[in-house]
């Protein structure tokens, strides 16, 4: 979320007036966690809008006119001017979430001897989090970009942001061997971002994914289907797999002037009053209107 700061509590750093956005958790800036750069693991930390039903330990969301926000000097970044308020919702999360899963797939093959403009990267889903992920890619200077999904507006945007899109009917294992025969030789990508943390799609990754390539996963596999490949199948083809929550108040500061300069703005199909949030969800989750991602304004 991102806003203006009302009101300060005793020890507080921030001024009210200022211009601020925050990731999807809190941070106390000082334990060892934040301190090498994974805000996300943080000892304090907590997710806005999850609160623990018999503890009743957690703090409440930000799709409010007034947000609470703990440990605020760091979890709240201020803005620069040039970075609006719809990108700072974005970069608090989904924006820093691809960016992530792209960095820690690029960092993976540091020592593979491909130059980054001849990396083949292939997302796997492209909702919002993996548009963004092809976003981050691209500013991370992969050479090529697929991307896979079977909804056609969504593979028409990953299109405008750069990706050649495959539908799953177009047998994308095929397509990717095909498109990386100048490449390596034709074994697969380079590196394969997952996004939907769904079994079938970490399953089509690690089938994407060339031997000693990286399948960087950022979806929450909340199902309880198991891995979809063994540890021998990793080691028969030398698989990097990363994965993780994004520590998205650690990357923020540097990817400020990145999301302004992405145009991943474009992804914002609706902006609505928040007193539409009901209405929103259910169109979501039936992709009705062509919707995407969606602003709530809670003053509108």
């Amino acid at each position: 979320f991102a806003g203006i700061v009302e009101q300060v509590g005793a020890g507080v750093r921030l001024e009210p007036g200022a211009r601020v956005a925050a990731s999807f958790t809190t941070a106390c800036g000082s334990c060892w966690f934040c301190n090498h750069s994974l805000s996300s693991r943080c000892e304090e930390a907590k997710l806005f809008g999850w609160i623990n039903d018999e503890t009743g330990d957690g703090i409440h969301g930000a799709q409010a006119q007034f947000v609470r926000v703990p440990n605020a000097d760091s979890t709240l970044v201020v803005l620069p001017p040039e970075v609006s308020f719809e990108d700072g919702v974005l970069l608090g999360d989904i924006f820093a979430t691809g960016y992530f899963c792209a960095n820690n797939a690029l960092s993976a093959l540091a020592d593979s001897g491909v130059s980054r403009n001849a990396l083949t990267a292939v997302v796997v889903g492209c909702g919002p989090v993996g548009l963004c992920a092809i976003a981050g890619a691209q500013a991370l200077g992969f050479g090529r970009i697929y991307a896979i999904d079977r909804v056609e507006s969504r593979l028409q945007k990953a299109q405008d942001l750069g990706a050649t899109p495959i539908h799953p009917d177009q047998d994308p294992l095929s397509v990717i061997r095909e498109a990386t025969l100048s490449t390596n030789g034709g074994y697969g990508a380079d590196a394969v971002l997952e996004v939907v943390g769904a079994y079938g799609a970490l399953e089509t990754s690690f089938k994407l994914v060339r031997p000693g390539g990286v399948v960087s996963s950022v979806g929450v596999h909340a199902h309880d289907k198991g891995f979809p490949v063994s540890p021998e199948q990793c080691y028969d083809k030398n698989v990097t797999f990363r994965s993780g929550r994004c520590p998205a108040r650690s990357l923020m500061p540097e990817l400020c002037h990145t999301v302004r300069n992405s145009g991943i703005s474009q992804i914002i199909s609706h902006r609505v009053p928040l007193s539409r949030a009901s209405e929103m969800y259910r169109m979501f989750e039936s992709q009705a209107d062509g919707i995407l991602k969606v602003i709530f304004d809670p003053w509108a």
